[in-house]
């Protein structure tokens, strides 16, 4: 006969839990989260923000190259559209021009992102934001 003692014994006897299935799901996640992460470095490109007020244009030899994003890789330089692509391989003949670029009211912060990408391949020094404007009616 079983005495409530005896019972009690043999339910503390459990047999020891393996860590083995423990150590593999934690390798396969370890993995899944290195396979799925990138790692990219961060690249920064510095930005003077413009001051309200009037603005005294530096005299230049070179007139600068005024740049409107105007919507989702649409880009406008006098009147001229381009993409991006077309936009960099433009630019690449601008190096010693300072661009200044505006965006209208349709653009995506993306798009300038973008852009000032291109910049920072090219290496452009003379880079500028221009505040936004609205169309007068």
């Amino acid at each position: 006969m079983q005495t409530l003692g005896n019972v009690l014994k043999r339910s503390r006897r459990k047999n020891p839990i393996s860590l083995t299935p423990l150590i593999d799901v934690v390798f396969i996640l370890l993995v899944f989260f290195m396979l799925a992460s990138s790692f990219e470095k961060t690249r920064t490109v510095e930005l003077q923000a413009p001051k309200k007020g009037k603005a005294t244009a530096a005299k230049a030899d070179v007139p600068p190259v005024k740049i409107e994003v105007t919507g989702a890789n649409h880009y406008t330089v006098a009147q001229q559209d381009y993409s991006l692509i077309s936009l960099e391989q433009f630019l690449r003949h601008k190096t010693d021009q300072t661009i200044l670029v505006q965006t209208g009211k349709e653009a995506a912060l993306q798009d300038v992102v973008a852009l000032l990408d291109v910049s920072a391949r090219l290496d452009l020094k003379k880079f500028s934001l221009l505040p936004f404007e609205e169309a007068q009616p």
